[in-house]
């Protein structure tokens, strides 16, 4: 791992760019990406926690080296794309949640670029009802546990999903999407490192 971890509500998810109302936004900012070398099925997963305030600042304003120092990395291994996303964003809500006082979590917004993570609050109800079984197959979907503990830290920590579109052009991002980007140049580049060590054993 690198970097450094900083210091209820009804769960929702949303799409970045709606309009919100003005004022401050109170609470934490958790970012969460990866990046997967398929043939292996070995991966990397990366979260950065700030304050909420911290996205009010302009983009122009934040250095790449302010976002690289406070990014954490994980290595996870045995993984695919979906798998990845999901266990990605379960470790970074536990790393979160454990590193909360003891008076509670603050309110957090969760940014990620998956379809799957965003979309898990709505597939819920669903889910549970079926009781995580394949309606074709009846045999337990794939990923259920990783699915029932995300579930778990949702309604410990009430968090916010917002879908972050993955890939912008630079003329239309804002701090948002920025620092996202950075996030994703920064785990690419982690499992590179990561591979060229491996191969240089």
């Amino acid at each position: 791992k690198r970097g450094n971890w900083p210091g209820k509500r009804d769960p929702g998810v949303k799409e970045h760019g709606t309009a919100q109302p003005g004022g401050p936004t109170p609470g934490c900012a958790l970012f969460t990406d990866v990046s997967l070398n398929p043939r292996l099925k070995l991966g990397m997963g990366a979260c950065l926690v700030v304050p909420a305030v911290f996205l009010q600042r302009s983009y122009q304003d934040i250095e790449r080296s302010e976002i690289a120092r406070r990014i954490v990395v994980r290595e996870f291994k045995d993984t695919s794309s979906t798998k990845l996303e999901v266990q990605t964003v379960v470790w970074a809500l536990d790393e979160y949640r454990n590193s909360q006082p003891a008076s509670g979590p603050e309110k957090l917004h969760v940014y990620t670029d998956s379809q799957c993570v965003a979309g898990l609050l709505t597939r819920r109800t669903r889910l549970e009802r079926t009781g995580f079984l394949s309606t074709r197959t009846h045999s337990q979907i794939k990923n259920a546990a990783l699915y029932r503990t995300f579930y778990e830290l949702s309604d410990e920590l009430g968090f916010e999903v917002i879908k972050v579109s993955g890939h912008t052009r630079t003329s239309s991002r804002d701090t948002v999407d920025h620092v996202f980007s950075m996030i994703d140049k920064e785990v690419r580049k982690a499992l590179k490192r990561h591979l060229c060590t491996r191969s240089n054993r």
